[in-house]
């Protein structure tokens, strides 16, 4: 079994089956599209109201950090306010999930303790993005463009 096949069956035994986004690269398209990109990055000095963190120790000791900025800066309000979200992997799935706000915590927990990658979360409409790379950064912010 593969790690994306592992972890769908993972996140659809938790949360069911309606989830996951197989057909998901008009997500990828629109993010690409509302936000500017240097290489396979964001390009953060574009984005408005952009928060960054860079977390400590090793990558199973980031979850706590993680948190701490989430619940302090504006992508609190962000996913607060946001009825659903979607999550892309960097590379190591061919899925993507959609899901209420209401999982967001339970299921960043998840992937932050089972797939070591770049995670990006951003709600229905692309306005805000928050990425979690695996070099170790966390940044949040809000799109310029209006789509």
């Amino acid at each position: 079994m593969t790690l994306s096949e592992e972890v769908k069956k993972k996140i659809t035994d938790h949360y069911g089956t309606e989830v996951i986004v197989e057909d998901w690269g008009y997500i990828v398209d629109y993010l690409s599209k509302s936000f500017q990109w240097s290489g396979s990055k964001i390009q953060w000095s574009t984005v408005s109201g952009h928060e960054f963190r860079k977390l400590d120790g090793r990558y199973g000791d980031w979850l706590m950090q993680i948190n701490a900025f989430i619940s302090g800066g504006a992508a609190s309000d962000a996913i607060n306010t946001s009825g659903l979200f979607y999550y892309v992997n960097d590379s190591s799935l061919d899925f993507a999930v959609l899901m209420e706000t209401s999982h967001f915590y339970s299921f960043l927990d998840y992937v932050i303790n089972s797939i070591p990658q770049h995670h990006y979360f951003t709600d229905e409409k692309k306005r805000w993005c928050l990425v979690i790379s695996s070099e170790g950064y966390i940044d949040f912010g809000y799109s310029n463009k209006n789509l």
